[in-house]
């Protein structure tokens, strides 16, 4: 190489700034590869635990202590049944529905002759607890007197009411505990949820206060606190809400909304006609 070839002072200072702005970029680019890796990192480990969580929740069993999409015993159909005579009324005692099963429609016990009368509930509905006011004597007389069957479904569709605090959702995990340990209990909790039923737009009942409601109706007991606290039946709750949402049998013209009151499956579209429909159905 001669003396010609060789670069001047000034190339090998722009060759020199052009090599550290080079090395400069790939440093840049490194520290992105690095940040987008360890925050992609970091959301897959999120996602996997929600796996793993969501994978625990659908595969314990009823007497666990987390969530569960089994449902609770005595409401195979998906509702709690209760018959009667001789004035008095009982619920009928039927198995769970496994966490990939579905309710069955099964012929409520000692129903022969009898009026099948279907209820869809959310304890925190208003006008649930207003068609309960007026009408859940007659409807239980009914029964209590062999004329006719009572099927109630508790669903949760009102959580949008309640400030954020799931207080619908809390309340039916309720109806599925006492449901599960204390189902001859289940009426007089309903009527306790219905008499000190919180106000739409408020927060709601706190579980303590949720729990003195469950103990105020004579459902009682260790299993009953625990199943409660852990919301044992949170997936059942959304589980068995999806399903009925969805179900064109139970829709009125707006779609499903609480109470929805079948009579020999049937559905009476006016509420003040549900006692007279039954009425007509035994004579």
């Amino acid at each position: 190489m001669t003396n010609n070839d060789r670069p001047t002072k000034n190339e090998r200072r722009q060759h020199a700034r052009e090599v550290a702005r080079q090395r400069a970029d790939a440093e840049k680019r490194r520290k992105r590869r690095n940040k987008w890796f360890l925050q992609g990192g970091i959301g897959l480990g999120i996602v996997a635990v929600a796996a793993i969580i969501a994978i625990v929740a659908v595969n314990v069993n009823n007497g666990g202590g987390t969530t569960s999409a089994a449902g609770p015993k005595n409401m195979v159909t998906g509702g709690i049944q209760f018959t009667g005579g001789d004035g008095k009324i009982a619920p009928v005692t039927t198995s769970g529905v496994s966490a990939d099963g579905t309710p069955s429609p099964v012929a409520t016990a000692d129903s022969d002759g009898k009026v099948k009368v279907v209820e869809y509930v959310d304890w925190a509905c208003p006008v649930c607890k207003q068609f309960e006011g007026a009408y859940a004597d007659q409807i239980t007389d009914f029964v209590k007197n062999g004329q006719a069957t009572l099927e109630i479904h508790p669903v949760s569709i009102l959580d949008r009411s309640y400030l954020g605090s799931r207080y619908a959702s809390r309340a039916a995990n309720a109806a599925m505990c006492v449901a599960n340990y204390a189902p001859d209990k289940f009426l007089d909790v309903q009527t306790q949820f219905f008499e000190k039923q919180p106000e739409e737009g408020t927060k709601g009942l706190t579980n303590a206060e949720i729990a003195d409601l469950v103990k105020a109706g004579g459902a009682t007991g260790s299993d009953v606190s625990e199943c409660l606290s852990n919301e044992t039946y949170k997936g059942w709750v959304t589980k068995i809400t999806n399903q009925v949402t969805n179900d064109p049998a139970v829709a009125g013209p707006q779609g499903f909304g609480t109470p929805t009151i079948l009579v020999n499956g049937q559905r009476v579209g006016t509420l003040t006609d549900v006692v007279p429909t039954i009425q007509a159905a035994i004579e």
